[in-house]
C-alpha cells in the first residue's frame, strides 16, 4: 500500500486511561552490561483491553473464535470513517443515510476521540444503542472501530453481545482525532494471543 499512514493507535504506557477495573499496564526496564553492549529488557504486564485492541466473541461466551482466529481479511481492507462528534447514543437515526455499507469496515469518530488519550472519561461517552448494532449487523459490516474504551456505556453489555454474536469484530481505544471522514485503507494487527478473548492491537489507516 502506498499513501500517507496515520497510526490511530493509543500508545500503551503506565499513566495510560484504561476501562474502570481493568489492571493498569506495567512496564519493568531491566539492563545489564555484557562485553559489547548495554542491554535492555522490558518486562510487560497489562491485560488483553489494553489500549487499542481487538475484542472476539469468547470476551461475552457468545461464540467460539478466539482472537488468534479471526481471519486477516476481516482486519485489513478499505475502512470508511464516519465522523459522529456531537453524537453521544448512537442508533440507528444517527447511522442511516450515511451510506454505510459501502465497505465492511466501519470506524466512528466521536467526542472520544478529545479524551481517549489522556481521559478523563465522561460518565456517559459515546456508544453504540442497541438500534444502532442492529444497522450495523444488517448492512454486513465485518468490523466496527469505536474511539471510545468500549462499544458500550460502563454498566451495560447490549452493543458488545449483539455485534460480537453476530460475528462482527470490535476496535476499540482508538485515537481518530486527526482523521478526517472518508474512505481509507485498515491495517489492524492484534496479538496473536492463542485462545484470547482480546489482544492489544495495532492499528493504522492509509490514505
Amino acid at each position: 500500500m502506498a499513501g500517507q499512514y496515520l497510526d490511530i493507535s493509543v500508545p500503551i504506557c503506565e499513566e495510560m486511561l484504561v476501562w474502570p477495573g481493568d489492571p493498569g499496564p506495567r512496564i519493568e526496564r531491566r539492563q545489564h552490561v555484557t562485553q559489547d553492549a548495554t542491554v535492555l529488557v522490558a518486562g510487560l504486564r497489562l491485560g488483553s483491553h489494553t489500549g487499542t485492541h481487538v475484542d472476539a466473541p469468547p470476551h461475552f461466551s457468545v461464540g467460539d473464535t478466539t482472537v488468534d482466529q479471526i481471519p486477516l481479511k476481516a482486519l485489513i481492507g478499505p475502512a470508511e470513517v464516519v465522523d459522529l462528534c456531537g453524537v453521544t447514543a448512537i442508533g440507528r437515526a444517527q447511522l442511516e443515510g450515511r451510506g454505510i455499507g459501502s465497505v465492511s469496515r466501519l470506524l466512528l469518530k466521536t467526542d472520544n476521540s478529545q479524551w481517549v488519550r489522556g481521559g478523563p472519561m465522561p460518565e456517559r461517552p459515546a456508544h453504540i444503542i442497541q438500534g444502532g448494532a442492529r444497522y450495523i449487523i444488517e448492512k454486513g459490516i465485518a468490523l466496527v472501530g469505536v474511539d471510545g474504551l468500549s462499544v458500550d456505556l460502563p454498566g451495560s453489555h447490549e452493543a458488545h453481545l449483539a455485534l460480537l454474536r453476530a460475528g462482527v469484530v470490535l476496535l476499540e481505544t482508538l485515537d481518530l482525532s486527526q482523521v478526517e471522514p472518508g474512505l481509507y485503507d485498515l491495517i489492524c494487527l492484534p496479538l496473536r494471543i492463542a485462545g484470547g478473548e482480546a489482544a492489544p492491537a495495532r492499528a493504522v489507516l492509509v490514505k
